[in-house]
């Protein structure tokens, strides 16, 4: 065996310091990996699929190390929606994760799939009283959360937000409020049409998350503590023509998403993504896809509509379409969504 200090041996480890030292140069100059966006996730799940392709967009980032799911819960009274929600996220191997619905008021419409999923797919949820009040699973996994760490993305009613913003302290535990001031860093709301400059919603194209439990909207916009960025539907749904969904069909017959947009059709078809892309930005942000508005706030009426008022001090902001190449990136958003929800499960 040559000693330590044999022509050859001191190249050889001569070599192996310098090869050390670049890799070390190269890992100091890669930029930090962002930490997961802490996800709140909270859906109707009821009366339309991108729904349900919104969580398997969020899924499909959670996998991919971009965000962590806190916990899934359900905006309306069906506990065959929290059945469909526990499946999607049994499916993509989280089939723990916190759950919850609307206990008491709130909205109760018909749907075209749920109840397919729930009969035809794994879930724990066999009446409404397997699942927990949407508003204390709120309470519960915010407690255990980092300061101004999480954020809550709504894709349907407002209705667990109004009644988290109301629940008073109690036992030890801190009001909803003062959670919602402490724990979360932000809202991502889809809901609104931002048309126009200054834009104004308009009742003719419809602004459902917000009109089918109007109370709970009109007090929670005018109550919310913390910042605000709406998706409005002109991103994702009318008028802007984006749709996603028909390439479910090459996924395997146990994706419970697929069978949610084959229901709601009877055909394996496309769907506006109005949700998807609350989901998206709600992880990635703005990036290449989006610009904001942000000098202003809703300034929401008891009828829905809305006039967006200037204002530099409340901290609420809109997403706004942006170009690519001098030309509506609305082809590129869709390759990016479709990738991600026809994303095999890392289960």
């Amino acid at each position: 065996m040559p000693s330590p200090t044999h022509p050859r041996v001191r190249i050889f480890l001569r070599a192996a310091i310098i090869a050390l030292f670049a890799f070390a140069a190269v890992v100091a100059a890669e930029p930090p990996k962002a930490a997961p966006v802490k996800i709140f996730f909270d859906t109707d799940m009821e009366t339309d699929c991108d729904d349900a392709g919104a969580l398997a967009v969020l899924h499909a980032l959670a996998d991919r190390g971009e965000c962590e799911i806190l916990a899934t819960v359900v905006s309306v009274r069906d506990p065959n929606s929290a059945a469909t929600v526990d499946a999607i996220n049994a499916y993509y191997g989280r089939p723990n994760l916190p759950l919850g619905m609307v206990k008491g008021a709130g909205v109760l419409e018909k749907s075209k799939y749920v109840s397919h999923i729930a009969a035809d797919f794994p879930h724990r949820v066999k009446s409404a009283d397997d699942v927990p009040d949407a508003t204390l699973t709120y309470r519960d996994v915010l407690e255990k959360q980092p300061d101004q760490s999480v954020t809550i993305v709504t894709v349907g009613y407002l209705t667990n937000l109004k009644n988290l913003l109301e629940l008073p302290a109690k036992d030890g535990h801190p009001s909803g409020l003062d959670l919602i001031q402490s724990k979360v860093a932000r809202w991502v709301c889809m809901g609104g049409n931002f048309i126009g400059s200054p834009p104004q919603d308009d009742l003719k194209l419809g602004n459902v998350n917000f009109q089918r439990d109007s109370a709970s909207a009109l007090y929670v916009i005018h109550h919310w503590p913390v910042p605000i960025v709406f998706v409005g539907r002109e991103i994702g749904s009318v008028p802007s023509g984006l749709t996603v969904g028909e390439s479910l069909a090459k996924t395997p017959s146990d994706n419970p998403v697929r069978m949610a947009y084959f229901h709601y059709f009877g055909a394996q078809k496309s769907r506006h993504v109005a949700d998807f892309v609350t989901t998206l930005y709600a992880v990635r942000g703005l990036r290449d896809y989006w610009d904001i508005e942000s000098a202003g706030f809703m300034d929401l009426h008891p009828n829905m509509t809305f006039e967006w008022q200037p204002a530099t001090d409340r901290h609420q902001s809109y997403l706004l379409k942006k170009l690519r190449d001098g030309q509506p990136n609305d082809r590129y958003i869709e390759s990016i969504l479709d990738e991600l929800l026809t994303q095999p499960p890392h289960r």
